[in-house]
């Protein structure tokens, strides 16, 4: 029975994801198609052409994308190509070619960054919760409470600045430029045009050709925007598990194990902190979200190549296919996250799956 509601509750959910999704494209479409049809030709224009050949260029074009039919019909066609995995193209400083190649080539490193990012967050984040709230209104809580309002009052370059100007200017602890030393990769066969093969991850590349110098380099490149990252969504993940395990450190069930003597550490760690990290899985929902809006900043300021970093390159140039097809890539991942979440969620609470 339980199952079957489990499965109930699913299916419910991924009929509410069809309409956002459909929505989602619906609004990423609308927004690019009102600066009109003259940016949306440029990207495919070449620019040399002139006089009648530019004019049956523009005529070519304007009935292949169907630019001189109506907006939702232009709509139909276009989300008919993008469900068949074609984008469009691109045209960056740092990639020339179809959308698709872009979001391959650039999109694992950001999925490794935020990876990594996440961990720290889980690593440092959740036991400075927990120790805040079991030595609540101690010097250390205070310390801690002060350095998450700090961290969450900042803006996430402030916070990369800060980084950059601690461990790489003035101690040179971290390098803050790039994925990696570029006299390292020089004339490496594995790494072209600033594309690691086959993973497109250089340190994990790195390690299959067995180049640990240069993983190793790649590890210490990918220290400081993670930590960016991390630290800029961690302060609200330290705030509501604070928040959390203080509530569930006074119900009755906690006081009953104290009274027969079981060890504060298994209290806190084994039965509070458990209780306490429902509304921390709720709310990891928000952290994908800073995350995913994070790495465009983070990768902008530490010219990291994430799929982040050539957004703003599209941005800069006024490519639309990268626009379009990062803006739909983010919210897809987005809106896919917070389902798996709810599924997580009605695992571990089943009152929520009603």
């Amino acid at each position: 029975m339980i199952i079957i509601k489990l499965w109930m509750f699913v299916l419910r959910r991924i009929a509410i994801l069809i309409p956002t999704l459909i929505g989602l494209t619906l609004m990423v479409f609308v927004l690019i198609h009102l600066q009109g049809n003259n940016l949306i030709l440029s990207e495919y224009l070449n620019p040399r052409l002139t006089g009648q050949a530019r004019e049956l260029a523009i005529q070519r074009l304007t009935q292949e994308f169907h630019l001189n039919q109506p907006v939702y019909v232009q709509y139909f066609y276009w989300l008919a190509q993008v469900l068949s995995g074609n984008f469009g193209y691109t045209n960056t400083p740092i990639f020339s070619g179809p959308v698709s190649t872009a979001v391959v080539l650039f999109l694992p490193n950001t999925v490794i960054l935020s990876l990594f990012a996440a961990l720290l967050i889980w690593l440092i984040g959740i036991p400075l919760g927990v120790f805040s709230a079991v030595n609540r209104d101690s010097a250390a809580d205070q310390g801690i409470r002060v350095f998450s309002f700090t961290l969450y009052s900042m803006p996430i370059y402030l916070i990369a600045i800060a980084l950059i100007l601690i461990l790489g200017v003035y101690t040179g602890i971290l390098p803050f430029s790039g994925e990696v030393s570029p006299q390292l990769v020089s004339g490496l066969p594995w790494y072209v045009n600033g594309i690691s093969y086959p993973t497109h991850i250089l340190l994990i590349d790195a390690i299959i050709h067995g180049d640990f110098a240069v993983a190793w380099n790649a590890f210490l490149h990918l220290i400081m925007p993670a930590l960016t990252l991390a630290l800029a969504v961690m302060a609200g993940i330290i705030r509501i598990l604070r928040a959390s395990m203080l509530e569930t450190l006074e119900q009755d069930y906690i006081k009953l194990a104290r009274a027969k003597g079981v060890p504060e550490k298994v209290v806190n760690n084994l039965h509070a902190r458990k209780s306490a990290m429902l509304p921390v899985v709720t709310s990891f929902g928000y952290t994908v979200a800073g995350l995913l809006g994070g790495v465009v900043v983070v990768e902008t300021v530490f010219d990291f190549p994430g799929i982040g970093y050539w957004t703003t390159q599209a941005l800069l140039n006024d490519d639309v296919g990268g626009v379009m097809a990062s803006t739909l890539i983010f919210g897809i991942i987005l809106v896919v996250t917070t389902l798996v979440l709810d599924i997580i969620y009605a695992i571990i609470d089943p009152r929520i799956r009603y």
